[in-house]
């Protein structure tokens, strides 16, 4: 079983987990699992959707390497699996290059310089989705104003829908 300890640190990951987590629905599945141990229908209920669904993106991160199984019970001759995930946060060293951004794999490791890439998928609507916007706004005319001094840092954030329909 995963200690609490390794979900603090973001899990190196690889091109193919990186695809796996490129998913709202995916996304959930991964913080749901990191605060405890569940069943996919467990996983089902809190997040509203059907068992069948969840099942199957559990067993593909499952299998990704990106969920462990963490216990399982038998219960009226029915095995429950209970998964849980590796880590909250994950690092895909695999980032686009060239951007003119210093970047230093260390710096996962307490090197430097500092850099760091996030990124990730959210389930929103248009409204949360304008509101999202407006807190990322807000925060960074925060640390816009800030008069401390420092290295210079760039920081680049696109929010956008994601449609698997292409347009023609």
């Amino acid at each position: 079983m995963t200690s609490d300890h390794s979900k603090e640190h973001p899990l190196i990951i690889d091109e193919k987990q990186n695809k796996l987590l490129q998913n709202a629905l995916r996304i959930k599945i991964m913080h749901a699992l990191s605060r405890e141990a569940m069943t996919s229908k467990q996983v089902a209920d809190l997040l509203r959707k059907t068992p069948g669904n969840i099942h199957y993106h559990i067993q593909r991160l499952y299998e990704g390497g990106l969920l462990e199984l963490s216990d399982t019970r038998s219960v009226a001759g029915i095995v429950e699996k209970y998964y849980t995930s590796k880590a909250a946060q994950f690092h895909f060293p695999g980032r686009a290059e060239g951007d003119g951004w210093q970047a230093d794999d260390d710096a996962w490791t307490g090197g430097s310089p500092f850099s760091e890439y996030h990124a990730t998928r959210l389930d929103l609507s248009e409204e949360e989705a304008v509101r999202f916007s407006d807190e990322l706004k807000t925060l960074l005319e925060k640390w816009e104003q800030n008069t401390e001094g420092g290295q210079e840092y760039g920081v680049s954030i696109r929010l956008g829908r994601i449609d698997g329909k292409k347009e023609k």
